[in-house]
Parts: structure tokens; sequence; C-alpha cells
């Protein structure tokens, strides 16, 4: 039997426009035991494992492994997953997150991962959160690791674009941009450059993540009555659903989910969102 425990904690105050949160995954159980599930549509993250390597399923169904400190691009679609007993420890960055801590093209690492080595100023994160006696502890280190490396520039259009992209009124791109201060163009190149994915794409994103998080806390409500108002009906976010999960909603409700299930709710009780792409 494989037992699981997700924790989350917030970071410090001035590294919240940067980070979601930290999390710690604690899968215990025999050392032949695997744990598979999906993970969400997200925005980037730094995880660092120990223990047995964790193993991501490609485009073409194979899974591949992950190295044990790795960049995960932000995603457009749901990743399987695969792993044993271990720890993992994760850092979920926001756009303006990525700008100011990666400082590269995101879409070049979209949907994707890199050895966290590649990376000579972050390749220390995993060592600043080891030999701590609690999870705030390990989080206290990685702040004080972050803020040391971090950009001191604040992102400001990134962060604007991130507040226009939560807003649920602006359901186009000439309305993402206007809210921006950026033409069309300006904002595609923002957007690739910060989010990993075009204006476009992250409107449709945000509208089934927030269908999404609403279906999973209202399990008991009629999905329709659930559906954002920026679709035009239920078919339409069923097609939304199975282009960003690879499954329809009841196949995905059918899962077991171990990991995404208790992993919500602990992180809505924590951080008040249940999704990583619905933050604020």
């Amino acid at each position: 039997m494989i037992e699981i425990d997700i924790r989350f904690e917030r970071p410090a105050a001035a590294l919240e426009p940067m980070i979601t949160s930290y999390y710690f995954v604690s899968v215990a159980g025999p050392a032949d035991a695997s744990v598979i599930d999906l993970l969400h549509p997200e925005w980037a993250n730094i995880r660092f494992v120990s223990g047995p390597a964790w193993q991501m399923r490609s485009d073409e169904g194979a899974f591949v492994d992950a190295p044990p400190a790795a960049l995960f691009g932000p995603t457009s679609k749901a990743r399987m997953i695969r792993g044993g007993p271990g720890m993992i420890t994760g850092i979920g960055l926001t756009p303006p997150g990525w700008r100011r801590l990666i400082g590269t093209d995101a879409s070049q690492i979209a949907n994707s991962f890199i050895d966290l080595a590649r990376l000579p100023a972050l390749a220390a994160l995993p060592q600043a959160a080891q030999g701590c006696a609690t999870d705030r502890d390990r989080a206290d280190r990685l702040d004080a690791a972050i803020l040391a490396i971090a950009e001191p520039a604040p992102a400001v259009r990134t962060a604007q674009a991130l507040a226009a992209l939560r807003d649920p009124a602006i359901t186009d791109v000439e309305a993402f941009a206007a809210a921006v201060g950026l033409s069309t163009r300006q904002l595609e190149r923002l957007c690739r450059r910060d989010f990993g994915f075009t204006p476009k794409l992250l409107l449709a994103r945000q509208r089934f993540l927030r269908t999404l998080g609403r279906m999973r806390e209202r399990l008991d409500e009629p999905w329709v009555s659930l559906i954002d108002s920026a679709y035009v009906d239920q078919s339409h976010f069923n097609r939304d659903f199975r282009r960003f999960m690879g499954l329809s909603p009841s196949e995905y409700f059918a899962l077991p989910r171990v990991m995404l299930e208790p992993a919500g709710v602990a992180r809505h009780a924590r951080l008040g969102a249940p999704l990583q792409g619905l933050h604020r």
C-alpha cells in the first residue's frame, strides 16, 4: 500500500509575485510500488526528487525519466507522471517569476523539461532545501536562495498581463492587449516569452481551468451550471476538456487521481485556489 502526503507552504512576501507556492510530496510504500497520475495544465515549476527518478509520459506515449532536479516549462496539456517512494520538493513559478528567475524564452521549454544543471544560477536550489527539520524551514531556506539570485526588476508588463489573464471579463485577444496597454503583436511576443504560449491559447486555457476548478469543488452540481461564461455551450467546453486534458470530463472524474485530488484539497486549504493556474 502506498501513502501520499502533500503539503504546501507560502513564499516570503517579497516573492509572492514570483512564486505560487512551495510544495512537498512524500510517497511511502514498498520499494517496487509506483504512483501514476496526471498533472493539470500549469505554470512552470522547479522540482527536485529524493529517491528514484520520476517519469513523464511523452507525446509518443513512452515514459521518460526526468532529471533528479529539473525545470518544467509551462504546460498547455495534461501530462501523465509515474514515480515511487521518496520525496518531491517543488517551486511553482508565476510568469513574472519566470521572467525574473529564468529569463529565457518560455515557449522553448513549454510542455517539456530540462535538467536544472543547465541553469548554473539555479543548480544550487536543491542543496538549499536539504537538512531541514520542517517544511517551513525548507521554504525559508528556498526563499533566501531565490532572493539572492532573482532579477530585481519587477517585470511590470508581465505582471499586468497575468492580472488581465486572471480577469474572467477579458475573453478575447484585443481586450487582453488593451488591458495591458500593448498592441496585439507586442502582447503575443510578451506571452510567448514569459508565459510560453500565445494570448489566444492562454485565454482558452484560463477559461478551462476556471471551469475545472469549480467542477472539482462542486461535484454535486450539474456541470452545465458551472461552465465558464466564455464558453458558447457545453459542447464547446467538452472540446476544450479533451484538448487540455486528453480525456472527456466523465473519463477524468472516473480516474482515482491519487495525487491530484489530495493536492487540490491541500492547495485550496493553504493557498485559496485548487489549481496552480488559478493562483492569485
